[in-house]
């Protein structure tokens, strides 16, 4: 059997116009201007990994991602944006145009870089993952919720309570120094 250029099927279109989507609303994350605009490219972001865990066939990862990352997760982000006074995160940017910024250590080379090596590195994983599977029918995958919410509250419950408690404190750290420079300000 001749190894070479696999085959483009639609699956496989899919996954690639999926993977760049997702890569290129990363990297508009890391460069946008204003911070409402990479918040808009993250959720954005959160919904191509949400495609990806359809691509798995995990579809309850995929809903959880929809529900509690683009969903939850990105209010929270825009209320504390509104909340906020930040402006734009690159002002010395604005006027240097779209070679200038590419060409800018800061915001093109290395993000671009790295959502480059990203992208191969996705790429190389799926085509492994793809020559190793069976080509022939498979199953339909049970469902994994109970799976989850047992490893989730039996096995890993401890982890669980752990990062629980870690982001009550990062949350409660957040509001004090937010307190302590609204105090500054009057």
């Amino acid at each position: 059997m001749r190894r070479g250029v696999p085959k483009v099927t639609w699956p496989l279109a899919a996954f690639l116009l999926l993977a760049l989507l997702t890569l290129y609303s990363g990297y508009r994350v890391a460069t946008a201007s204003l911070i409402t605009h990479a918040a808009l490219w993250l959720a954005a972001t959160f919904a191509g990994v949400a495609g990806f865990f359809f691509f798995l066939q995990a579809d309850f990862l995929a809903a959880v991602q929809l529900l509690i990352y683009a969903g939850a997760v990105m209010t929270v982000v825009v209320f504390a944006i509104m909340l906020s006074e930040l402006g734009e995160l690159g002002e010395g940017t604005r006027h240097q145009g779209l070679w200038g910024a590419l060409a800018s250590p800061r915001l093109g080379v290395l993000p671009l870089a790295a959502s480059a090596l990203l992208f191969v590195v996705l790429l190389l994983v799926y085509l492994r993952a793809r020559t190793a599977l069976p080509t022939g029918p498979s199953l339909p995958p049970s469902d994994s919720t109970q799976a989850i919410a047992h490893a989730l509250f039996g096995t890993y419950a401890l982890p669980f309570e752990v990062a629980s408690v870690l982001l009550l404190a990062a949350l409660v750290g957040a509001i004090l120094l937010t307190r302590r420079e609204g105090a500054d300000r009057s």
